[in-house]
């Protein structure tokens, strides 16, 4: 055998060897590791990745926009922009994404952390952004569904300011836990701004932490009985805005969606 033919033999044979080792450890530089966070969410992409988020609306907008924005992997985050000028009077519209599939379970305590940007609204009359967690999907308002825990922010006239509300629906019932003492106390609100949120819990407790401060703690099951342990373990994570009808268009960003064992 002559030495070129040799050459072409052993170089064939070497590509044969080395290609099956790129592709088993190239991994995308997009997709962030989950090794110690079962889901994470950087919006890192360019666009919402189907296999991971499906978008929600009800009712008429004059403008609904979801969509990933930012330059670079490290500065994207989702966007929720709405208007509703010249919309119906009688509908508030709802707008967002969930995850795909049921991402948190509660048969043990686990952490949802969560940016949330406000955006320095001139106007936050009437509009809310906030994070529900249910056991249901839905293409349309979660909020509509029997069960769900939702932690939102909303705007308090007139409009400057807002406040953090955090609501349990159990059996179609509401419960309003948390409301900033709204409004007895704090009627004008006070300032928002990026808005960095940490919830652990289970089906009999729940812990919210805000920006590294303590918002809110119960145990589900309290002296009264006003509250009952959750009646699921295993939920959806919704992002949604809402806002009522003849406002310009306004915006809210989320982005570092994590949720771990606790």
């Amino acid at each position: 055998m002559s030495c070129h033919r040799l050459f072409l033999v052993v170089f064939s044979m070497l590509i044969l060897l080395v290609l099956p080792l790129w592709a088993k450890n190239e991994t995308p530089a997009s997709v962030p590791s989950t090794d110690s966070v079962p889901f994470l969410e950087t919006f890192a992409d360019a666009a919402l990745h189907p296999e991971t988020w499906v978008v929600t609306r009800k009712n008429d907008f004059s403008e609904s926009t979801v969509d990933v924005v930012g330059t670079t992997p490290e500065n994207r985050r989702l966007r929720l922009r709405a208007a509703t000028l010249g919309t119906r009077e009688t509908t508030v519209k709802y707008h967002g994404v969930r995850t795909c599939q049921p991402v948190v379970d509660l048969t043990a305590p686990s952490e949802l952390a969560f940016d949330l940007d406000w955006n320095q609204q001139s106007n936050g009359c009437y509009l809310t952004a906030g994070v529900l967690l249910c056991p249901t999907a839905t293409t349309g308002n979660p909020e509509d569904e029997p069960a769900w825990l939702k932690i939102e922010y909303l705007g308090v006239p007139p409009g400057r300011n807002g406040r953090c509300q955090i609501t349990l629906k159990r059996q179609g019932r509401l419960t309003i836990l948390f409301a900033e003492g709204w409004p007895d106390r704090r009627r004008s609100g006070r300032t928002l701004g990026l808005q960095r949120v940490q919830v652990v819990m289970d089906r009999t407790s729940l812990q919210v932490e805000e920006n590294g401060t303590a918002l809110y703690a119960t145990s589900w099951c309290n002296a009264d009985r006003r509250v009952c342990p959750l009646d699921w373990t295993r939920a959806y994570v919704y992002l949604q805005q809402s806002s009522h009808s003849n406002y310009p268009a306004r915006e809210v960003f989320f982005d570092n969606i994590g949720i771990r064992g606790k």
